[in-house]
């Protein structure tokens, strides 16, 4: 299977990396929707929970950082 990654993603190919979609919010319930097999788009609550249960959470520097080195190099 090719492997897609999102544009705004980064890490490794095994990682899973999850959009909050506010368009979700008028749902009967919190859903979330595939975009590709490695990016997810989902209700803000679904969000929410997986940030409270998170190892580790980026910051938008180091985020914006992590992409800045990627344009860089060669």
């Amino acid at each position: 299977m090719p492997l897609y990654r999102h544009a705004e993603a980064s890490g490794a190919p095994n990682e899973i990396t999850v959009i909050e979609d506010r368009g979700m919010l008028g749902r009967n319930q919190p859903s979330f929707e595939f975009i590709d097999s490695h990016t997810i788009k989902a209700h803000p609550l679904i969000v929410e929970a997986l940030i409270i249960d998170a190892e580790r959470l980026w910051s938008l520097e180091e985020v914006v950082a992590g992409v800045e080195r990627r344009a860089v190099l060669p």
